[in-house]
């Protein structure tokens, strides 16, 4: 395709979402939820009462009307201290954004204090979501795409809040979130072996190519020991769990697409043998590669035509 000198790109978005549900509760006074972490954000709304937050050891007070955002990893209680007792609205998201994410953790948990300019904004979405919860229909596919939309409006809010750096928000237990440095590792780590991993799909060569963490890692002036370090203190994971999530993302689009044999899927995600894809992605979801895909065909309603599942390079 020619060069435009003149043409106006916007840049390409390549990331996964993951919304793991919502629920609005009203609960008693002396409520209280076990200490506990998350693979992904979680965002709270005070809707009645007042509820008091203990994250790493240090205590806030989470007021009605305010939200509260707690980075993924960070331990946590909630406990509702209203003698009238608390409604409150929750709901967890993740993002595979390195970038997006690196920049939420470094504010640390945050509280958006009610009847300010981002609380209101952020409210709006949550009440949204709020508005969409029902116990008697199932959800189409309609209002799925709906509430990834506000998910996507939220992310914006939540940046452009971060940019901002509002007086009305509240930074939450500075003093043990990770370092800067270390902070700046790990999100390099992310981003480096998000690109080695799409940079393997893109490939066209004959032999399976594989993403090297380690390399990685020291690739960054870094020993492979404290870039492990880093990363799982920053995102609750190994590198390696990161790259592997991102494995079974792209393989379960790529098993949805009938076209494509399993052999070559195998041969994209860079395991040398169709049978060690299969073995792993069957520990990874509880099915074989073909069984999910049948499942998505019964489920979609379309016919698969199947092709030869012989590795490509064999």
């Amino acid at each position: 395709m020619p060069h435009h000198t003149l043409a106006h790109w916007l840049p390409i978005i390549d990331c996964n979402i993951k919304f793991y549900g919502a629920h609005s509760q009203q609960v008693p006074c002396g409520w209280a939820m076990p200490e506990e972490s998350h693979p992904g954000f979680e965002i709270m709304l005070i809707i009645e009462g007042t509820q008091e937050s203990v994250i790493h050891g240090y205590t806030y007070t989470v007021e009605e009307g305010s939200i509260l955002l707690i980075p993924p990893g960070f331990k946590h209680t909630n406990q509702c201290v209203s003698t009238e007792g608390m409604t409150y609205f929750s709901a967890h998201f993740n993002v595979d954004d390195p970038v997006f994410t690196l920049k939420l953790m470094s504010q640390h948990s945050r509280i958006y204090a009610a009847g300010t300019a981002d609380n209101k904004k952020i409210r709006v979405v949550l009440e949204s979501w709020m508005d969409m919860i029902n116990v008697s229909e199932a959800y189409t596919s309609t209002d799925k795409m709906i509430m990834q939309a506000r998910m996507f409006e939220l992310f914006a809010l939540l940046s452009q809040a971060a940019d901002n750096e509002p007086e009305s928000t509240t930074s939450v237990a500075a003093s043990h979130a990770p370092a800067p440095t270390a902070m700046h590792y790990a999100g390099a780590i992310a981003e480096a072996i998000k690109q080695a991993f799409h940079a393997q799909l893109r490939t066209k060569e004959s032999s399976v190519t594989t993403v090297k963490v380690e390399q990685i890692i020291s690739s960054f002036g870094i020993s492979p020991g404290y870039g492990l370090q880093v990363f799982r203190k920053v995102y609750g994971r190994s590198p390696r769990a990161y790259l592997s999530s991102l494995k079974l993302q792209e393989a379960k689009v790529l098993i949805e697409q009938p076209e494509l044999s399993l052999g070559e899927i195998a041969w994209k995600l860079g395991y040398t043998h169709l049978s060690h894809f299969s073995r792993q992605f069957k520990r990874w979801t509880g099915q074989s590669p073909l069984q999910y895909r049948n499942h998505h065909a019964d489920a979609s309603g379309d016919p698969v035509s199947y092709r030869s599942e012989s590795s490509p390079e064999s």
